[in-house]
């Protein structure tokens, strides 16, 4: 009944409203000229708040009161589905009869469905409270007039700047700073950038308002451009102006205050702010998002900075008394490097190499005016500048050092010096993949990269991974292995393979830096074969010498060798906190090992027992009685899969299968993961039963090794994990339904079925991954090598291990990846024969069939 009284009262109705932001939506460019459509908006906010506030006042006596709008609202920037947030400003005689004017005020405007809130002060209590509420602090900044007694507002604002604001701004930086941190932390998970937060995360509009707040504060100006260059603030601009636009679009369409970048928004906003449809549009939409979001988080960092860091009076005369000359163009005071003089860069451009190598060498920062008489020069940097063999032997030696290097790329990177030098870096700044696995932009990614190895080299992890620190102490030319990890992703700004594409870049950068021929291929070497290492580990089985032989044939000798283990480590450290994992650690180190033993000993045999080698040992474990009925039955390749021990306590489970039918083992590593053995009579279907199996019971499967020994006995072992840390009781009830479903008790498609329907979640939208199937007959002997490549969901390996047995393929080996929603899951198989798959039509009819298992989301989801 109020809302029906109400309405009328201010000529609009909700619906009305509702029609008004749409038309604005409509007509309005809001992608293009987004702050035309938040201004838009806030005046029509203003005209019914205003219409609100006189009807108001004109049924209460209280003559002397101001109406104020505060935060974003303040501003003139309100979001389609913002709060607006209001202040009633009174004298302090006058607070008996506001809160009836309050309620008059928002019940018409909240009949609209409006989000307002209206708060009530004087002007003493607003000061007051501001010295000690940093919110009411940043509210007051952007207090904008809307009705009642002018008087007041100029009043109280001309006493907030002169007691408040403008006061004990070193105070008010480290509060900022402080609140920007806890925020930050909140938005610091990995998915938060791969769905950023477009208001409160990093480099958010957020970060962007605290530096406006702080210039307001520190140089008493509204004009937060007028303290940065024209081309700095312009391109700052058009940051903010994007991120705007991206968030107009999210309230717009969602119908609701919205600020979380997710897929679902990135695929519908990316066409209508101008990009193409598809994964490519929303990669470059995505792009232009941190490269905006890392020009607002530089703009604030360095505002912060330089309030921070500017000593007191005091300090500033001792520092003065305290400089230290470097030679004729650089000086450091108070921890900082500073020009000597600002035309420096412009006689000589090579000195801005040299200024990056003193901050290196006396670990000084340099301070802010500094920093922008680099951004005011890099229009010197050209081609003599890139080829000077100055420059790119101090660049070298910065490498060299070690000390500080991710700090000072980093700067470089983001005072734009790094893509001028390196001009081939500016195709990869801010590009990404549109997927769940890689969390970082390209370039931030290969930055993080070079960090790694220099965590690496300076003992940060002697501990977790002493091989890899040790390792880094043998490298005699560490630039070298730098230069590869900043370089090692630079031909993904190109179409094509990245790898081979950013290995003929790396080398043209090279030859233009004076590198030696040698010091060429091996830079060459190690950016075309970066993914060798971890795709050989990960996807093919490292028991098998002919894998280990082709491996040490590509990467050719030891010392190339250790460079490829450091920059896989420290390529896919750099992928995001979840990427190195320690059953990846265990695989890339069983490979560098039996690599290096083939390079020292032109041999692997070291490390694979030869079958009359282990049948010799194992005669001193078991009896002979025992030895003569299982030795002929067990394959060659079970041999070179397991220690004697392991294969005395197998015979001995199988020994026991008459009266048991199903044994299952297993042995925990890591609290996470452990190694099961599963022994029972071969039959139809049992690989696929038992990951049916561990499905059930959430065991993510890394690697299966299956053996069917001659006399019908399935002796298989897999390595399982549990990252909730609950492994110990998910195998009980693995070994439970397992025996249960092999002695026909209860049928695993049922289970599954009512699994499925048990887990009844909807499915969040998540990029889509391409499937695809490839079949290798090259890298095996005996075994037709399957990899299958798609969008990971539940169950997904139980059907495609399904799909094989129905195909006729016996499965002898399996290794299991996830990157983020993406499976990337290998196979060795022999058909019913015992015989690889080569004739293409059966090829093709295996792909076939695996595809039709790899269900589309949207069937998976029916």
């Amino acid at each position: 009944m109020t809302g029906t009284r109400m309405e009328p009262q201010l000529g609009i109705t909700r619906s009305d409203v509702t029609d008004l932001k749409n038309r604005m939506a409509r007509t309005g460019n809001t992608h293009s000229f987004p702050k035309e459509f938040l201004r838009q908006n806030s005046n029509m906010m203003d005209s019914l708040v205003r219409k609100a506030f006189q009807r108001a006042q004109l049924q209460a006596d209280i003559p002397s009161i101001c109406l104020i709008a505060v935060g974003g609202y303040g501003r003139g920037e309100l979001a389609p589905h913002s709060d607006i947030d209001l202040l009633l400003l009174y004298p302090s005689t006058q607070k008996e009869g506001l809160p009836p004017l309050v309620e008059k005020i928002l019940y018409p405007l909240w009949d609209l469905g409006l989000e307002v809130s209206c708060s009530s002060r004087s002007i003493h209590e607003c000061l007051k409270m501001a010295q000690s509420d940093l919110h009411i602090k940043t509210s007051l900044i952007d207090g904008r007039y809307l009705d009642g007694e002018y008087e007041l507002f100029r009043n109280a604002t001309s006493r907030f700047m002169k007691n408040v604001l403008h006061r004990k701004i070193r105070q008010f930086a480290v509060s900022l700073e402080k609140e920007l941190l806890i925020r930050h932390q909140k938005y610091e998970d990995p998915n938060y950038a791969l769905e950023p937060n477009i208001k409160e995360g990093e480099g958010g509009l957020r970060d962007f308002q605290i530096g406006r707040w702080l210039i307001r504060a520190k140089y008493r100006t509204d004009r937060w451009d007028s303290i940065l260059f024209p081309d700095h603030s312009q391109m700052l601009e058009k940051s903010v102006q994007f991120l705007w636009a991206v968030r107009n679009q999210l309230h717009l369409l969602s119908g609701r205050r919205l600020d979380d970048f997710t897929f679902e928004w990135q695929e519908k906003i990316a066409p209508i702010l101008g990009f193409s449809h598809g994964t490519v549009g929303i990669e470059e939409m995505m792009r232009q998002y941190h490269l905006s979001s890392q020009k607002i988080s530089n703009f604030v960092d360095n505002i912060l900075d330089r309030i921070l860091r500017e000593p007191f009076w005091v300090k500033k005369i001792f520092f003065f008394f305290q400089q230290k000359k470097i030679d004729g163009h650089f000086g450091t005071a108070n921890g900082e490097l500073h020009l000597l003089d600002p035309a420096t860069f412009k006689k000589d451009p090579a000195q801005l190499m040299t200024l990056f190598h003193h901050g290196q060498t006396y670990q000084a920062k340099m301070d802010f005016r500094t920093e922008e008489a680099v951004m005011e020069a890099l229009p010197f940097i050209d081609e003599s500048f890139r080829n000077s063999e100055r420059v790119n032997q101090t660049f070298l030696s910065i490498l060299k050092k070690k000390e500080k290097i991710g700090p000072l790329l980093r700067k470089m990177h983001e005072l734009g010096f790094l893509s001028q030098f390196i001009t081939e870096f500016s195709e990869i700044e801010g590009k990404v993949y549109y997927d769940l696995y890689h969390v970082h932009p390209v370039d931030i990614h290969s930055i993080l990269a070079v960090e790694e190895l220099a965590k690496l080299k300076e003992g940060d992890y002697q501990k977790e991974y002493p091989l890899l620190t040790s390792l880094t102490k043998e490298i005699e030319k560490p630039e070298m292995l730098f230069l590869s990890a900043l370089l090692h992703d630079i031909g993904k700004g190109k179409e094509g393979d990245h790898s081979l594409i950013g290995a003929e870049m790396a080398k043209c950068i090279a030859t233009r830096m004076g590198l030696s021929l040698e010091e060429k291929e091996c830079i060459g070497f190690l950016v075309s074969h970066h993914l060798l290492m971890v795709e050989t580990a990960l996807r093919r089985d490292l028991h098998d010498e002919q894998i280990i032989l082709r491996f040490a044939k590509e990467v050719e000798n030891f010392d190339r060798l250790k460079l490829l283990y450091l920059l896989t480590f420290a390529d896919i450290k750099a992928v995001g906190p979840e990427a190195w994992t320690s059953w990846k650690n265990s695989l890339l180190q069983e490979l560098f090992l039996k690599t290096s033993h083939f390079f020292e000993r032109e041999s692997v045999s070291g490390h694979f027992l030869k079958k009359e080698e282990s049948v010799k040992k194992l005669k001193q474990f078991i009896s002979p009685e025992i030895f003569s009925e299982y030795g002929e039955h067990l394959p060659d390749r079970y041999f070179s899969s397991y220690s004697p021990e392991e294969i005395t306590r197998h015979i001995e489970m199988a020994n026991s299968i008459e009266k048991e039918h199903l044994l299952v083992e297993w042995e925990t590593k890591q609290e996470v993961r452990s190694k099961v053995t599963v022994c029972t009579k071969d039959r139809y279907g049992l690989f696929s039963k038992i990951t049916g199996s561990m499905f059930l019971n959430r065991l993510n499967i890394l690697e299966a090794q299956i053996h069917t020994w001659g006399n019908g006995i399935a002796l298989d072992t897999f390595w399982v994990e549990d990252a909730t840390h609950d492994l110990e009781r998910r195998l009980q009830h693995f070994k439970k339904d397992l025996g249960e479903i092999l002695s026909g008790k209860v049928s695993l498609s049922v289970l599954l079925s009512k699994d499925k329907k048990s887990n009844g979640i909807k499915q969040k939208i998540v990029p889509r991954v391409p499937e695809e199937v490839k079949v290798d007959n090259q890298d095996s002997d005996f075994y037709t090598i399957v990899e299958v490549i798609g969008e990971d969901r539940l169950g997904i390996l139980y059907d495609m291990t399904q799909g094989l047995t129905d195909h006729g393929c016996n499965i002898h080996f399996a290794r299991i990846s996830t990157l983020g929603n993406r499976i990337v899951d290998v196979f060795y198989v022999q058909d019913q024969w015992g015989e690889k798959i080569v004739e293409m039509n059966r090829i093709d009819q295996l792909k076939r069939t695996i595809l039709s298992r790899l269900t589309t989301r949207e069937e998976s989801l029916s």
